[in-house]
C-alpha cells in the first residue's frame, strides 16, 4: 500500500513521518502502542497489509522484527518461503 493504515486512521502526514523531523518523534510512542494493539488483535495484520495487491512473482522482505512475521509468511506461503539471516 502507498500509505500505512495508522497515519490514515489518525490524520497524520505520512510523508512527514518518513523524514528526520521532530514531527515523527511527536507521534512515535502512539504509533508503537497502536502497532502493538493491532498485532495483539491480529498477528498477521501488517504482513497482510504489506502484500495486499502485490503482483510481483518474487518478494524480498528485508526487515522482519518479529518471529511471528516470519511464521506468518511460512504459514501462508509454505515451502516457497526462503529465509536468510544476516
Amino acid at each position: 500500500p502507498t500509505d500505512p493504515p495508522s497515519p490514515q486512521e489518525h490524520g497524520l502526514d505520512f510523508q512527514r513521518l518518513l523524514d528526520a523531523s521532530a514531527y515523527k518523534e511527536t507521534y512515535r510512542q502512539d504509533m508503537i502502542r497502536w502497532g502493538e494493539e493491532k498485532r495483539r488483535a491480529d498477528p498477521g495484520f501488517f504482513c497482510r497489509t504489506a502484500v495486499e495487491g502485490a503482483a510481483q512473482p518474487v518478494w524480498v522482505v528485508s526487515d522482519t522484527r518479529r518471529l511471528s512475521d516470519v511464521e506468518w509468511f511460512q504459514d501462508v506461503y509454505g515451502d516457497v518461503v526462503q529465509t536468510v539471516r544476516v
